[in-house]
């Protein structure tokens, strides 16, 4: 989806709420940025160190290499978040080919490029706002409040409107 649509906030939300469930859980966010400024090494070592429990460090995965690393947490039953994924590259290094997680395991993968996902079981796109749902973000993040302001209702109605439904737009402005 679009960028500002609620795709990690949507993605978060889905994993506070099932996270008690797994045996091993990560939240990798920021992917595109965290490949940019850290690299591909640092981001497996930290998907390795939320799953394993311990902390894993680069050497670790040289001497071990990191397919071998992270197949020997395969028994495990994983809740893995991967946000912002803008290369299909990152999904291979932090996942293999061919991923292995125990049975029940979830993944979970956000993305505005929807054929980085042309092998998922299944893909949600979020809609944007529309009307009364809309008004109703913005006054949460405007006024504090979900209750209607008779002062600012047209202002607000216009808001809603410029931001075009997007989550984002809507609480920023």
């Amino acid at each position: 989806g679009m960028g500002g649509v609620g795709k990690t906030t949507i993605a978060r939300a889905v994993y506070d709420e099932i996270a008690c469930r797994f045996e091993a859980c990560c939240f990798l966010e920021n992917v595109k940025v965290g490949f940019m400024k850290h690299g591909e090494q640092h981001m497996q070592t930290e998907l390795l160190s939320s799953i394993s429990g311990n902390k894993v460090e680069s050497f670790d995965i040289l001497k071990n290499g990191f397919q071998v690393m992270l197949k020997s947490l395969g028994h495990k039953k994983v809740l893995l978040v991967v946000d912002d994924v803008d290369k299909l590259a990152q999904i291979e290094a932090l996942l293999g080919k061919e991923h292995s997680f125990g049975g029940g395991s979830r993944i979970i993968i956000t993305t505005r490029d929807v054929q980085l996902l042309s092998g998922a079981d299944a893909i949600y796109s979020p809609k944007l706002f529309s009307g009364a749902r809309a008004l109703k973000l913005f006054r949460r993040y405007a006024f504090r409040t979900n209750q209607p302001t008779k002062d600012y209702d047209d202002l607000s109605w216009c808001a809603v409107k410029y931001a075009k439904g997007l989550p984002l737009a809507l609480k920023v402005l």
